[in-house]
């Protein structure tokens, strides 16, 4: 039963709660489940007997169902393969005029020609042929139909995982699925309470063979398979999305890297203009330490000068000083000779 200990590891537990009450069970312990699932094929709910093992329990099933599977390419090939044959065997059961009703219920439910196509070709082209969409069709018919029937109301998510185009359908395609007898009981029922009596019914004269309950564990069957479609498919679209939002961060990093690539080439011509203005501003500063050793000799060279032209200066106002000296001797000597001139001329004249 590893199959369905994994797919049970996956499901809520709200996904669990309809297969814990097809199963009779008052608890939703994964090891009761699987218990319950080893042992309800088998007479008298397999008292001192060995438990069936999940490949077994679906051979009972397709057995009881007079379908043979293929169990060569593993056991969830086969799941899906008895999952679409039971329900081929239960349409091709149906009247024209009943698949008319259905066809009729799809293209309310708001699925176009080209899909509904896709679920009726099950028909005429088999199970194996069944295109993806038709698979998650039934899938999420066949949950709908059993939780309401049952009373449960999965979040509406669980059933539409592939997109907006399918519906919320639980009516005859669902019903169909579980079986066209009940297909056939629903037509004529007013409440989902008298659908679950006659599907009650129904498990309680099975069990009063005590030949194994296969009406309660092909329903249980079909539960798990189309819930496997279903978080299959979701846990896809889930792939894909972040797939995408993956792919979308992704191109951001890159334009991001670009970015930094463009960044880094601008810093890089930046830092080679830099050392070219650097390499200028030494050779300024080598010249103007240059410049300011050639100023330091020209302002010595000035001040030696200035003390020369100080001398200089000196020298010639002692020498004018002299000259004033000289001159005012010269003209005190020809005043006194010049007086001394007018006193002979007196002397001379008296």
């Amino acid at each position: 039963m590893k199959h369905i200990e994994t797919l049970l590891t996956e499901m809520t537990i709200e996904q669990k709660a309809p297969i814990v009450k097809i199963l009779g069970l008052k608890s939703n312990d994964n090891k009761l489940i699987i218990e319950k699932l080893s042992k309800i094929l088998l007479p008298v709910g397999g008292l001192w007997q060995t438990s069936l093992n999940y490949s077994q329990f679906v051979e009972k099933i397709a057995s009881s169902n007079n379908e043979k599977i293929d169990f060569s390419l593993g056991i969830a090939n086969a799941e899906k393969e008895l999952y679409l044959k039971l329900f081929q065997q239960e349409f091709e059961k149906l009247t024209e005029e009943e698949k008319d009703n259905i066809y009729k219920e799809l293209e309310k439910a708001g699925l176009d020609k080209s899909q509904i196509k896709s679920l009726s070709g099950i028909s005429a082209l088999g199970a194996a042929q069944l295109s993806g969409f038709g698979i998650y069709l039934l899938a999420s018919s066949t949950l709908g139909a059993i939780t309401s029937v049952l009373g449960f109301t999965l979040p509406f998510a669980f059933y539409t995982g592939m997109s907006s185009v399918i519906s919320f359908i639980i009516g005859p395609v669902g019903f169909l699925v579980m079986g066209v007898l009940v297909y056939r009981s629903f037509k004529n029922v007013k409440s989902w309470d008298e659908a679950f009596d006659l599907l009650k019914a129904s498990w309680n004269g099975i069990k009063a063979f005590a030949i194994g309950d296969t009406t309660r564990s092909t329903l249980a069957f079909k539960y798990f398979a189309a819930t496997r479609i279903v978080l299959t498919e979701n846990f896809r679209n889930q792939i894909e999305e972040n797939t995408s939002k993956i792919n979308i961060k992704k191109t951001n990093i890159s334009k991001i890297d670009t970015e930094i690539n463009d960044n880094e080439t601008e810093i890089e011509s930046v830092k080679n203009i830099k050392t070219e203005q650097s390499n200028v501003v030494s050779t300024i500063e080598t010249e103007i330490l240059k410049k300011q050793e050639e100023l330091k000799s020209a302002n010595n060279e000035i001040s030696l000068l200035n003390d020369k032209i100080s001398d200089f200066e000196k020298n010639i106002q002692e020498k004018i000083n002299d000259r004033k000296l000289i001159e005012t001797e010269i003209l005190n000597s020809e005043n006194d000779s010049k007086l001394k001139l007018s006193k002979i001329e007196q002397l001379t004249n008296n």
